[in-house]
């Protein structure tokens, strides 16, 4: 009896449902659209060419605003493009300006290049590149000095703690040292980078996107919040 009311309930209001499925159809693709972007990252996989998303992050120090942060994340097919620009400007008695450029790729997974140009007061502080090599990575400086890094493969790296959480990761790859650095992890959905010169870095987390970063050095503090996704 009861799927038969169903079957009449149905043909009744068919049109209006129809309608309904229409109204939720947009939203629904725009689930099932970007998700991947947020884990494919590290794994391969079939996903449509050229889909973008775009992280922005608000630099504070002490209360004020000192810059931000923008981070690009593209996919095409097996290949995962993540780019991040920073423009930092504060005044502490001098004026004091950063600005980076920072890339990574990754296919299959894999890393096959990194790279980070980063000038400080309008004078160049690094300039280096790290290319896949078929037993390790190449490491490629501004003068031009090349050198092996003795690292099979690399599955993650800074940029990526942006776009989703390190679970059940314990290094990172750290292109402004050309090394692996452990993660710590301090609670849920909190972990810690300490880097070789003793500054750190805290990255919190929330839907798997970080939502926020310390960032403590021995002359610098400051704190990155995410403002938006597009």
């Amino acid at each position: 009896m009861i799927p038969v009311l169903l079957l009449l309930y149905l043909k009744k209001n068919r049109k209006l449902l129809i309608s309904k499925l229409r109204a939720l159809l947009p939203n629904l693709l725009s689930m099932l659209t970007f998700p991947p972007l947020l884990i494919i990252c590290m794994t391969a996989g079939k996903v449509m060419p050229a889909q973008t998303r775009q992280y922005q992050y608000e630099v504070k120090k002490g209360g004020d605003r000192i810059g931000e942060i923008v981070i690009t994340h593209t996919v095409s097919g097996a290949v995962n493009s993540l780019q991040l620009v920073s423009d930092i400007r504060y005044r502490f008695i001098l004026l004091f300006t950063a600005k980076s450029r920072e890339e990574v790729i990754f296919s299959n997974g894999i890393m096959t290049y990194s790279s980070i140009y980063r000038e400080q007061n309008g004078d160049k502080k690094f300039d280096t590149k790290t290319r896949k090599a078929s037993s390790n990575y190449i490491i490629e400086k501004g003068s031009g000095i090349k050198t092996d890094l003795d690292i099979p493969e690399i599955n993650y790296q800074t940029i990526c703690l942006y776009i989703m959480e390190p679970v059940g990761r314990r290094q990172v790859y750290v292109d402004k040292y050309q090394q692996l650095v452990s993660i710590h992890k301090m609670a849920a959905h909190h972990y810690k980078i300490i880097f070789p010169d003793g500054d750190y870095n805290e990255y919190f987390y929330e839907n798997g996107i970080c939502c926020k970063v310390k960032v403590t050095t021995t002359y610098f503090n400051a704190e990155l919040k995410l403002k938006k996704i597009s």
